[in-house]
């Protein structure tokens, strides 16, 4: 199956700049010079992901098909052993991170938000504490990798539980679930009226708060036009890629096309457009092209990838590193203002990500990723030859019993 590497690079570049944007809000300096810019990079960052993720899963369902549970139980073990084991690991860091941001000396700072209307601190300590008096709720939830559909009023912090950036892997898993149905609707063009209709009730009752209250769009709908997008990009791909005059043309359509979207982030939009424009165009014989040297330079460096490799690592990680730096930063330095405390959170976290990335991706994700395509393999083989081969085993074992002499 054909990898798109640029996507690859793309996702480790995505990853850092979630890292860093959460590093200047536990700074505190998310309002004051270039932290108010970087600030920005995380929710376009995860929205752009979210992007790939249409692309990504569209392309592997229609370039192997299996069954669907095969499929399900490829894409459960690619995500779910890392995001346990951060999950629980996050339990107790988000403790951590209560005793330390008691402690800083920007604590009391009015400016100190982490979402529009919401006080970082008081933010953190109700994730604690809903994490302690609903722990079995949310272990349920999160077994589920549901816990980002569930409203923060049904149950509290539900979607930000035990390790914040997760919210967005439950929503990936959401679309995992009905990615085969939709491309069905989508491809066959069967039920796609009535669809569509449906999903844009489901989001004006979103809108309107008929499902409660989200702090970020964990809920399937509330994220469907990214996703879209995806879909609609990867299923155009074969038709303009390599063979169109006009790549840049009709990238700069679909851009127009998405302007008057209510709530996409033009920046998200612009992004993906650009690696997806460097996809068209490099696909067949135009590796000369200035654009595309500088599209590969850019996007498909060893540095970059090594970082795509392990982004899914990278993000789930940072918020326990950034804790534990964090916490050893105070004690060091109690006094420390909010750019010093952001340069000495940078220089520790960045190669303690590094390396935690690194050795789950060895030990958690990449085994995870095997183990979910072998047992894979075996569920999308037929039912009766796996009975025969079960019956095989069972007369052999029988044949070489002391008993069968």
């Amino acid at each position: 199956m054909n990898r798109f590497r640029a996507i690859e690079g793309l996702r480790g570049v995505l990853a850092w700049a979630v890292v860093f944007s959460h590093l200047v809000y536990f700074s505190n300096i998310y309002t004051h010079g270039f932290g108010a810019l970087i600030s920005h990079l995380g929710r376009p960052a995860v929205l752009i992901f979210v992007i790939v993720s249409g692309f990504v899963i569209t392309h592997a369902i229609v370039e192997r098909p299996e069954l669907y549970r095969s499929y399900l139980t490829r894409r459960f073990m690619r995500i779910f052993p890392l995001f346990a084991i951060t999950s629980a690991i996050g339990y107790f860091a988000c403790d951590v991170q209560v005793l330390t941001l008691a402690r800083v000396a920007y604590s009391d700072d009015s400016d100190f938000d982490f979402v529009p209307l919401v006080n970082f601190v008081p933010l953190v300590n109700g994730i604690a504490s809903s994490n302690h008096q609903n722990l079995w709720l949310h272990i349920l939830a999160h077994l589920t990798m549901m816990h980002g559909a569930i409203s923060d009023g049904a149950l509290p912090f539900s979607a930000y539980a035990f390790n914040i950036p997760a919210w967005s892997i439950s929503l990936e898993w959401q679309f995992y679930v009905i990615a085969p149905l939709v491309l069905m609707i989508v491809i066959r063009h069967k039920f796609l009226i009535p669809a569509a209709i449906v999903l844009a009730v489901i989001e004006g009752a979103l809108g309107a708060g008929l499902f409660g209250h989200f702090y970020q769009p964990s809920f399937l709908p509330a994220a469907a036009t990214y996703f879209a997008i995806g879909i609609a990009c990867r299923l155009i791909y074969p038709s303009i890629a390599g063979s169109t005059r006009y790549p840049i043309g009709i990238a700069a359509l679909i851009i127009i096309m998405l302007l008057p979207i209510s709530g996409v982030p033009i920046a998200s939009v612009l992004v993906w457009m650009l690696v997806y424009l460097g996809l068209i165009v490099g696909r067949e014989g135009s590796s000369a092209s200035f654009f595309v040297q500088v599209h590969r330079r850019l996007w498909e460096n060893p540095v970059i990838l090594y970082f795509g490799s392990r982004s899914y690592s990278i993000y789930l990680t940072h918020i326990l590193t950034i804790t534990l730096c964090h916490f050893v930063w105070i004690r060091l330095k109690p006094l420390a203002g909010p750019l010093e405390t952001f340069v000495a959170l940078s220089i520790m976290t960045v190669p303690v990500t590094m390396t935690a990335a690194e050795l789950l991706y060895r030990s958690v994700e990449r085994p995870g990723i095997a183990l979910g395509s072998r047992i894979a393999q075996w569920l999308n083989q037929p039912l009766v030859p796996r009975m025969g081969a079960l019956q095989d085993i069972l007369i052999r074992k029988v044949a070489t019993s002391p008993d069968a002499n």
